[in-house]
């Protein structure tokens, strides 16, 4: 790679500035491995970058060019070593302020209407670009960034995020499109087709027979508030609409088979496997062997008793009743019993099945097909447009042509029968032991045909829902390939399918695909779709990981900031503990809990907006989660260039800290100042900031604000930095950095303290107490005082430069006490 192919600006070639009327001066900055001399040209002259001294993450050199916000250039180019750099970096002074408003389509569906198309009024699609949720496969949803001039006019579209490309146009707006689906139709948006006028149309599909049907198409511009904000004010515009609640959605917490460490069969004893009781044996004392406190286990694909060729040809296969196949040498009871014997620390077996049974419904000759009056259902793949179909099913079995619909139908329980069915076949599965389950496959009814096909469908999800809670209890499922209206736009994701209680549902689809780019893929998708999700009644659930292969670290620290299962899948005998000790800590009553962030994770504001799917030099995708109990945030960084195989380039703004510490903005009267202590998870790299007059500071690009670090990323690399809020202690600032042995540390903070000198931390899990002092010249060894409960404890004092010094606080081996709710550090100096 070339010098020229190894640098990264910021704003990037490419993009427009629009500079606020109030700004003094706007900056251009570059970063680089190497020591380049940059020039910038502009009509009119030329000028220099000048290299910044500025702290780094990864050996990069830092670059900026500024310019007066009064006598700016239009356009500059950018020349390294003098090669003339590919694209402009355009300036404009903001021309107007927007305003928040809402917006809505309403679509009728009359009683002898089954499908209807309606243009969105409100939309110029010249005016906006940005993400579009396609559904590209049956089963999943996933983010593609495109002007709305381009957006697809077939494959279906679930939700918009867009930004102004009009110059009319406050810059500062975000726009979210929301397609609302009733109970009794599925809306979707797609482009115009053939015949129609330019434009956004959302498509209604019937699946309730008779009456008149209303559906409704919701938006919000917000400006200057945020993504998040835009995507929740479309949900609740939607929500009024329809005339629902738009109350916070709620959470079980008491006992959850998904709080857990888990593990599930299915990549670890290999995909496509049918299981045995033979493979489940070694598979668990393997597992035993390490020691690992599992909680959760899911027994998934390959345990069911199933039939080849009875559904229309050779491959397919349907369920034949509710036992084990026959090779597995065991009932179900059987398994589950080894399962809990050998690993006396997992409370809840589930298994897996789908929501049709089986990936290819019911064997129709089958006892159940005779019990439950099996009727048989054709598919329509015309249901579901622009979707490239594949040539092997989901789990890698070859399809069956669907150029005769004979071949292609389904053997199901009628709709009065489907809650029936359930009910048997997981009260079956309770009393062999199972307790919770994973049902996949759900979003492949939406080709179920006709109106009839559409009723067949809601009524086998509401049936299993039902029976599930009522064998198993509430949110005892975990929902996987349900991607489609009723999920992410209809009345489950909007609360009113299970009373407003979250649910959990796969976030992504699956974890090491044999595809191009995957990993990466992997982490994009599922912090993008958890824009949306996490504003739904939905718990998102980013899949199954190993921690022994397919770049364990990169997907673990994921799971550290995801609220969904934590689910192991590594093969028999086959374990990294170091990594998965990053994950969990033992509580004080003494048992292992995952340590993770409150909250699903969101894009840092400004990463929602760059390029950092591009192959090349450039930035890491970058994401936020916020700590309230430790008024304190993570910023987490993923080496996503193409492949994840070339190096990244970050610049760290104060404004990135203000984002990722929006949750205290309220609480900070206008004017404070704010001292951060930033700490690096993996490098060890500590640096101090002060942000001036925080509680009042506007929301600003990176242009505009003063740069705190740079940061590059390896291939394959990923990077937490802490952000946490200094305490005055005596005469001296301290920070608590959480457990700094864990990659969401901040989470072990129940709460903080400053009393008598002291700074007291409330702590829920064991690891290394990190605590960033900033002391000045001073040399604090010998002087650091720290108790543990009131008791004198030691610590470890490390410099790391520039008048900071890293207290380590051991609290791996602290005493587990039945019924306390956690230890409490104090620190002085």
């Amino acid at each position: 790679m070339s010098t020229t192919e190894r640098i990264a600006l910021t704003p990037a070639l490419g993009q427009v500035v629009t500079v606020p009327l109030c700004t003094s001066s706007i900056a251009v900055y570059a970063s680089s491995p190497e020591l380049i001399n940059l020039v910038a040209k502009f009509e009119g002259g030329a000028s220099n970058f000048e290299q910044l001294d500025l702290d780094s993450s990864g050996n990069l050199y830092t670059y900026k060019l500024s310019f007066l916000s009064s006598d700016f250039p239009k356009s500059i180019s950018v020349f390294a070593n003098g090669v003339e750099l590919e694209g402009k970096i355009s300036f404009e002074h903001e021309r107007s302020h927007g305003k928040d408003e809402e917006f809505s389509t309403e679509i009728v569906l009359e009683e002898t209407e089954d499908f209807k198309s309606q243009r969105l009024e409100w939309l110029n699609i010249d005016d906006w670009d940005g993400w579009a949720w396609y559904r590209p496969r049956e089963t999943w949803i996933e983010a593609s960034f495109t002007p709305m001039s381009k957006l697809s006019p077939k494959t279906p579209t679930h939700n918009l995020l867009l930004r102004p490309n009009n110059p009319k146009i406050d810059p500062k707006s975000v726009l979210a499109v929301f397609p609302a689906s009733p109970p009794g139709a599925f809306v979707h948006l797609t482009a115009a087709r053939d015949g129609e006028a330019p434009g956004i149309y959302a498509r209604v599909r019937r699946v309730k027979n008779g009456g008149r049907i209303t559906s409704y198409v919701g938006a919000k511009v917000n400006v200057h508030k945020g993504e998040l904000n835009a995507i929740r004010g479309a949900i609740d515009v939607a929500r009024k609409k329809y005339g629902y609640s738009t109350a916070p959605f709620t959470q079980d917490t008491g006992h959850s088979p998904f709080t857990g460490l888990g593990f599930c069969t299915w990549s670890s004893i290999g995909e496509d496997v049918p299981l045995t009781l033979d493979l489940m044996d070694d598979l668990v004392q393997k597992l035993v062997k390490f020691n690992v406190p599992v909680g959760t286990f899911i027994i998934d694909d390959g345990w069911q008793d199933i039939r080849y060729g009875l559904n229309g040809s050779e491959k397919t296969r349907g369920l034949w009743s509710f036992d084990t196949w026959e090779r597995m040498n065991a009932p179900l009871s059987d398994v589950v019993s080894l399962v809990k014997k050998t690993l006396p620390t997992v409370e809840d077996v589930g298994v897996w099945m789908t929501l049709h049974g089986y990936w290819n419904s019911i064997a129709p000759t089958s006892p159940l097909a005779k019990k439950y009056e099996m009727q048989t259902f054709k598919l329509n793949r015309d249901n579901l447009q622009g979707i490239d179909w594949p040539e092997t099913d989901f789990d890698g079995q070859q399809t069956c042509s669907i150029s005769d619909p004979e071949k292609r139908t389904w053997c199901l329980p009628p709709p009065h029968l489907a809650y029936k069915f359930w009910k048997d076949y997981f009260t079956s599965c309770f009393d062999a032991g199972v307790s919770f389950v994973k049902v996949d496959d759900q979003a492949y009814g939406s080709l179920l045909d006709g109106v009839s096909g559409g009723e067949e469908f809601v009524a086998l999800w509401d049936g299993m829902t039902r029976a599930a809670s009522e064998v198993f209890g509430d949110n005892r499922v975990i929902h996987c390939m349900a991607h489609y209206e009723r999920t992410f736009n209809g009345d489950i994701g909007m609360g009113v399918a299970t009373q407003g209680k979250k649910i959990v549902i796969r976030n992504s689809d699956d974890f090491g695909l044999n595809r191009p780019d995957i990993h990466r893929s992997h982490i994009h998708f599922n912090i993008f779709n958890a824009m949306l999700t996490s504003q739904l009644c939905l718990i998102p659930d980013p899949d199954m990981f190993m921690t022994s292969a397919q770049w364990p670290e990169y997907h673990a620290v994921l799971r550290a900031f995801f609220e969904g299962p934590v689910l192991l899948a590594d093969k028999p005998g086959e374990l990294d503990l170091e990594i998965l000790n990053k994950l969990i800590g033992k509580s004080p009553t003494g048992r292992y809990q995952i340590v993770r962030a409150p909250q699903t994770i969101r894009p840092l504001s400004r990463a929602v907006w760059e390029r950092y799917l591009d192959g090349g030099f450039g930035p890491a995708m970058k994401g936020v989660s916020y700590f309230p109990a430790a008024r304190s945030a993570s910023l987490v960084l993923w080496n996503t260039r193409q492949g994840a195989l070339q190096s990244t380039a970050d610049i760290i703004f104060e404004s990135d800290l203000i984002d990722a510490l929006e949750g205290i903005k309220d609480s900070v009267e206008s004017g404070e100042s704010l001292d951060l202590a930033v700490w690096f998870f993996s490098s060890g790299l500590a640096k101090s900031v002060s942000l001036k007059d925080f509680g009042s500071e506007p929301s600003y690009g990176a242009e505009l604000s003063p740069p705190v670090i740079a940061v590059s990323l390896e291939p394959q690399a990923t990077e937490a930095l802490t952000i946490a809020t200094y305490h005055s202690v005596g005469d001296t600032m301290v920070a608590c950095l959480g457990l700094i042995d864990k990659y969401a540390g901040l989470a072990a903070i129940q709460r903080t303290q400053v009393k008598g000198g002291q700074l007291s931390v409330a702590i829920s899990f064991t690891g290394i107490l990190g605590f960033l002092v900033k002391q000045g010249a001073e040399d604090i060894t010998g002087k650091v005082r720290v108790t543990i409960d009131n008791i004198s404890a030691n610590c470890a004092v490390k410099s790391k430069g520039s008048g900071l010094s890293l207290v380590e606080v051991n609290l791996v081996d602290v005493q587990a006490v039945a019924g306390k709710e956690g230890w409490t550090v104090a620190i002085d100096i």
